[in-house]
């Protein structure tokens, strides 16, 4: 990083902690913004005390039923495969069971979430939540919308002028489609280089720079009208286990707890424009709980912690009940009512509406729920769509979605984050590599069938031109093992890129075994060799016999943009780890 920017990272930070004028903010950001009507994407002024008398009315307005109602996000229902919405369904949630509002899928088209939205919102007595995991932004590589980098390469910025205007771009294109609330940031802080599930969802393994850049985000996303939560508490980067699959257990004494996975949680929530939500991770906190006991049913971390401790005002989410973590152990009953009993407010994505409901009643009949718990969580679900200013306006505009599906407007943004991320640990005379060598591409990837992956593969092959792209599957044949070495043997110089994806309930983020024998086979040629990772950082530790180390933080088409200029020279690399990754400490990189 250039001394300037370190300056203008650290006086916008501080800014942003210290609540000083944002002016001072937008003047380093609207630079990005440039291709964005400034005028007509302005922050979202919030009037507490009309948003108080809205949650008042509505709160007497509401049946018994009806409260229950709001204690749910759900999925938004879609067929299998071909990602249209299953309309019926869809709106005997908002009309039967009067549903707080839905989880959306990714993959959705930002056409479809809109419409959707629009529809389901106008059927709704009381505004819907439309919540996404948009952690990396709200497009994909087939949509004009902006899929930016992974937080692990926001981290690798230093930047928290990037991270806030992942915030602010996150909001306005989220906004548009009718989603008014993320399922993001990540705060966890990723020590722990087994995790199988966190990784470049992370900005990195140091506590203070995961709450400088979750800062920024959470200030522009809140600050532009969309609601943000911190996931997932107490932390799930000291994990070697995925709660999709099963309960793992955080490491750590309290101190230590204290210290690292909490201190995202205090710095963030002491911001001018706190965040709306805080999920609850499936895991034993066991520095905390003496006997096994996910955070999610832990009233010392819910109530003792992060409401008494940490003076967290809004609501409590939980991670998905229907995760191998509970759903192992605990039946539908206890997935239901325990969270509720401990604390948290909004129970997320049940697998039966009609059963998570008669739970709660049958809880409230034994009185082990009361009404005034009840009451209690559907006040603060009602100030945080106040907040998102649906008491004013659930409905989104149309004409502002035509505008930003125009044409690719957050690409510069995302471009930028790409260019300052891309770390290169390790380099000789390989680099660059001339345009008229022999070059054997051989790319590979963890997951069996990905369109984006595919995308980001046949892009790096035409930027880089080579002699040969082979692509071997997640499990080569003898056939596909010949086919590489055989491209090697021609080569004079092999580029091996490694497409890394996070897969829920695999239990580790690496290659599979006969893509890392072949991996060793193509090192062991005798060919300079350039390996990339498209993904998982710490994939690079068993090859590190490679020429030349190249870490990109996940595959969009501006981080394979950012790599091809790099290994040919018409860029330099500036990223830094965020991570240690084996002997290469934090802070490495061959910043040129």
């Amino acid at each position: 990083m250039e001394p300037d920017d370190v300056v203008m990272s650290q006086v916008a930070y501080e800014q942003l902690l210290d609540a000083t004028p944002d002016s001072v903010l937008d003047s380093a950001l609207d630079s990005l913004f440039l291709d964005h009507d400034l005028a007509a994407f302005a922050p979202v002024a919030y009037d507490s005390t009309a948003a108080l008398r809205w949650v008042d009315s509505v709160m007497a307005s509401l049946t018994p039923d009806e409260k229950i109602g709001q204690l749910f996000i759900v999925h938004l229902p879609t067929q299998s495969g071909v990602r249209r919405v299953v309309q019926d369904k869809a709106m005997k949630a908002v009309q039967e069971y009067g549903v707080g509002g839905f989880l959306v899928s990714r993959t959705m088209k930002p056409r479809d979430v809109f419409a959707e939205s629009q529809r389901l919102q106008q059927a709704a007595k009381v505004p819907l939540f439309f919540a996404a995991d948009y952690e990396r932004g709200v497009g994909r590589f087939n949509n004009a919308l902006t899929e930016l980098p992974s937080n692990m390469a926001l981290g690798a910025t230093r930047d928290t002028v990037l991270a806030a205007a992942a915030g602010r771009l996150t909001a306005l294109e989220s906004r548009a489609i009718g989603v008014n609330l993320l399922f993001a940031p990540v705060v966890d802080v990723n020590n722990n280089p087994a995790n199988p599930i966190i990784n470049i969802r992370s900005y990195g393994e140091d506590a203070e720079l995961v709450s400088q850049m979750a800062a920024a985000f959470v200030h522009e996303a809140e600050r532009y009208g969309v609601m943000t939560t911190l996931k997932h508490f107490p932390g799930h980067g000291n994990t070697s286990v995925d709660s999709h699959a099963r309960m793992g257990m955080v490491q750590g004494d309290a101190a230590a707890l204290d210290s690292i996975e909490l201190r995202p949680y205090r710095e963030v929530l002491r911001g001018k424009y706190p965040p709306a939500g805080v999920m609850t991770a499936h895991l034993w906190v066991r520095a905390i709980d003496d006997h096994p006991l996910p955070a999610t049913f832990s009233p010392n971390l819910l109530r003792t912690i992060l409401r008494d401790s940490l003076g967290f005002d809004g609501f409590i989410v939980t991670d998905d009940i229907k995760m191998g973590a509970l759903q192992n152990t605990y039946d539908v009953q206890e997935r239901i009512v325990r969270p509720l009993q401990a604390g948290a407010n909004i129970i997320l994505t049940p697998a039966s509406q009609p059963q998570a409901v008669d739970a709660v009643k049958a809880a409230l009949r034994r009185g082990d729920l009361s009404q005034e718990d009840i009451d209690e969580s559907v006040r603060r679900v009602l100030v945080a769509k106040a907040r998102a200013g649906l008491h004013r306006a659930r409905f989104s505009s149309e004409a502002t979605l035509d505008y930003l599906l125009e044409k690719p407007r957050g690409a510069y943004i995302a471009q930028t984050m790409a260019d300052r991320a891309v770390t290169l640990l390790k380099a000789n005379d390989t680099l660059p590599i001339q345009a008229d060598g022999q070059i054997a591409l051989v790319q590979m990837s963890n997951t069996r069938s990905s369109e984006s992956i595919a995308k980001a593969m046949g892009f790096f092959n035409e930027m880089l031109v080579p002699a040969a792209d082979v692509r071997p599957g997640t499990k080569p044949s003898t056939g596909d093992i010949n086919t590489a070495l055989q491209a090697v043997g021609d080569a004079e110089v092999v580029v091996l890129a490694l497409y890394l994806r996070l897969q829920s309930g695999r239990g580790e983020a690496g290659l599979f075994e006969r893509q890392d024998r072949l991996v060793h086979r193509i090192l062991e040629q005798g060919k300079p060799v350039v390996l990339v990772t498209f993904g998982n950082p710490y994939a690079v530790i068993p090859f590190s016999e490679a020429d030349v180390l190249l870490v990109a933080y996940e595959q969009s088409l501006e981080s394979v943009a950012t790599v091809a200029g790099i290994l040919q020279g018409m860029q330099s690399a500036r990223g830094t780890l965020p991570i240690t990754v084996d002997s290469y400490a934090y802070g490495s990189g061959l910043v040129e």
